[in-house]
This record gives structure tokens, sequence and C-alpha cells, in this order.
């Protein structure tokens, strides 16, 4: 009789165990031909689970996807120093917005300068239980893809739409002016609003939101729309697969 309670507990300990993934950081300091600072403005972070094989998996693949280093079994911090000194990598921050029940989704935000400083954000999504990314065709039923992926599109153009009359009431102020107009009207609709892609996301704690940003051209930079594509879990569970649901509880 005494052995049931001591399984039940053993699991109940293993599963709290597995829940959360820490952090870690290794900081460093850009190269002061790109940024002279005396502050280290790039930490970049280091996860742990507390198995070794998967802390590897996930942070090899973070690693990769963030600093693209030609030699992929090159160390974190030789392929940082690369990309400091080499490539002009003067930041770099992470900001978690999930973090529980073997679910972990968190971005990196990197900034190198040379010409001129261009930014870009990286977003991770993780199974802690295996290491694996967890990508969006393990978030919505593979039946409800495209009726999700219309949805999503439809909202995207219905802010682009929004973005373009907005626009269009600053000519003559904000500094624009009817050829800039041109310009922005011309890259959303060549470039952004008849084009949609669901693969890269964000999960928090009762939503998940598609990143699908409208790129514009570094010297019109300043005016590229903000385009907000978040959904609550309750909203779109019909499009959820049981998987994922059971990953978040």
């Amino acid at each position: 009789m005494k052995l049931l309670p001591t399984i039940l507990s053993f699991a109940i300990v293993i599963h709290c165990y597995a829940q959360k993934a820490s952090f870690k950081e290794l900081k460093l300091k850009p190269n002061t031909k790109y940024y002279t600072t005396k502050e280290q403005t790039i930490i970049f972070p280091i996860i742990t689970t507390k198995n070794p094989k998967i802390d590897k998996l996930i942070n090899t693949q973070i690693k990769n996807d963030v600093l693209q280093p030609d030699d992929k079994n090159q160390s974190l911090r030789k392929a940082l120093l690369e990309n400091i000194n080499e490539y002009g990598l003067t930041d770099v921050s992470y900001e978690i917005t999930y973090n529980s029940y073997n679910f972990l989704s968190f971005s990196i935000f990197s900034q190198g300068c040379g010409a001129y400083c261009s930014s870009t954000n990286t977003y991770f999504n993780f199974d802690l239980s295996t290491g694996k990314k967890v990508s969006i065709y393990d978030v919505i039923l593979k039946s409800k893809i495209d009726s999700f992926k219309n949805v999503v599109h439809s909202d995207k153009i219905n802010s682009l739409n929004k973005y373009k009359i907005e626009e269009r009431n600053l000519i003559g102020s904000e500094g624009i002016d009817s050829s800039d107009y041109n310009w922005i009207i011309s890259e959303v609709d060549d470039n952004c609003i008849n084009q949609i892609s669901i693969e890269t996301f964000s999960v928090s704690s009762n939503s998940i939101e598609i990143l699908d940003p409208c790129v514009f051209p570094h010297v019109i930079r300043s005016q590229e729309p903000e385009i907000e594509l978040k959904y609550t879990f309750s909203s779109i569970e019909k499009f959820l697969t049981q998987r994922f649901k059971k990953l978040l509880k």
C-alpha cells in the first residue's frame, strides 16, 4: 500500500521539475569600431533545463538561428565575438513571454551597425521535454491551417488598410509629403498586403501572436506599419491541436 503514494509523489516531483527553463546570460561589450559604450549591451541568453542533452539541443538552435555562424560547431562565445568584430553586432537582449508546463516562448532582439544600424527579432518556441522547436503546424490543426491563415490574412489586410488611411491624413505634416505617401503605399500594396506568413509566432499565458511584419526600406523605416495579429486561446480554440493544449496545462 505504500508503493502507490511513493510513485505518485515521484511523478509529481518530476512534472514540477520539468515545468520551467532557467536562463543564464553571456554578457559582452560591442567593438568600439561600431559602437562606443562602457556597458555590456550584448546579453545573450543560455537556456538550462537540468537535462544536458536538451540544453545543448536548444542552445545550439538558438546560436545558429541568431548568429548564423559559418561553422555550426563553433562555440557560442566564438560566434558572438565573430559577429561583434566582423559584422558589427552592438546589441542583444531577450524577452520571455511564456515559460511553464514544458513550454518556452521567447524572442531575441539583435542589432548590428555598419553604414547604418539595423535590427531584428528572432522568435523561439520550444517543447522543453524534448528540446525540439514547436512549429505553427504543432499548434494549429492540419485540417484547419488554411482557415486559420485566412483569418490572420483578413486581419492583416484590415490593419494595413487602416494604416493607409492614417498615413494619408499625415500628408503635409509629420514630415510626409505626397511622394513619401506614394512610396509607402507602394511598399504596402506590392510587398505586404497580399502576402501572409503564419510560421513565426509568440505565445503568452493566454494568447498567441503571429509575427508577419511589413518591412520597409531603411530610408522610410520610421513609417513602417505596426501590425498586431494576436489571438486569445479561447477565441481560436477550434483551431488548436490537442498536443498544444496539453503543453499549456
